[in-house]
């Protein structure tokens, strides 16, 4: 796998990947080179077939503080059309960036701890799975600052918990807790320091790994594309996927014969 950061590191063992936000001296901030690097990290995830699901983990204390406004310069004159249109390049770039996180075509797992703010709701709302510290402090600020969050926390958080307790969160700009983060579905559990976070995270991951790696992402695609489909839609395409791919596996020969000779099946993702 070839990529290269100076704010991410990409590791790569036994099937799983897991992506660092590497900025502990800025609390992982995102900067303007993460958000540019963030779709080259998740593109080098997708080419390697051998990489079965990632986790997304920070550096340091905290998993992430929002936007780093520095690195991204002064405000163009959105008084003007061509400062309107390098506003919204700006605005694109993030977007993308969040979108590419919610298109890898393996399931991803976030462990966060500390803050997890803004931006880091943005990254969060993408990933498939979300776990937490204990001291994960976690809040949509964009209303208290006077702007409107455009990265995706306003498109995706509604679709994980609640559409009330979503609206509160982001009308009110309140922070909230793992505890709380947890009651409402937005993290799936809770543990007691960043480690063992991350060991859980790795444990999903390896869960994960272990299966059929074209049935995993199947799974993925058809979750996703049901979120736009009626049930119907969504059934007709399951079934095409079923009589297109997965009657055609490999890895279903080997589930079959594995549990003929009572053994574990060795998926290759073919």
């Amino acid at each position: 796998m070839s990529f290269t950061s100076s704010v991410l590191t990409l590791e790569v063992n036994d099937n799983i990947a897991t992506l660092w936000l590497d900025r502990p001296e800025k609390h992982n901030a995102i900067s303007y080179e993460m958000w540019l690097d963030f779709p080259r990290a998740i593109n080098a995830v997708a080419a390697d077939k051998e990489v079965r699901a990632l986790i997304i983990a920070a550096r340091g204390d905290n998993f992430c503080v929002g936007i780093d406004l520095k690195s991204l310069g002064s405000a163009p004159d959105t008084a003007t059309a061509t400062g309107c249109l390098s506003q919204f390049e700006t605005t694109k770039i993030c977007q993308d960036a969040t979108t590419a996180i919610a298109n890898c075509p393996v399931p991803v797992i976030v462990a966060t701890q500390g803050y997890c703010l803004g931006a880091g709701v943005d990254l969060i709302t993408a990933c498939d799975i979300r776990l937490a510290t204990a001291n994960t402090l976690f809040g949509v600020r964009e209303t208290k600052i006077g702007i409107v969050a455009d990265v995706g926390t306003l498109q995706r958080l509604p679709k994980i918990i609640n559409p009330g307790h979503a609206a509160e969160l982001v009308y009110t700009g309140r922070d909230f807790g793992a505890e709380y983060a947890l009651k409402v579905g937005l993290v799936t559990d809770v543990y007691p320091d960043a480690q063992a976070t991350y060991d859980a995270a790795h444990k999903i991951a390896q869960e994960i790994a272990a299966n059929a790696p074209l049935a995993v992402r199947g799974s993925k695609f058809i979750l996703q594309q049901s979120e736009d489909m009626t049930t119907e839609q969504s059934l007709l395409l399951n079934g095409l996927w079923t009589m297109t791919t997965s009657l055609n596996s490999n890895d279903l020969k080997e589930a079959m014969t594995a549990f003929a000779q009572k053994r574990p099946a060795q998926f290759t993702g073919s």
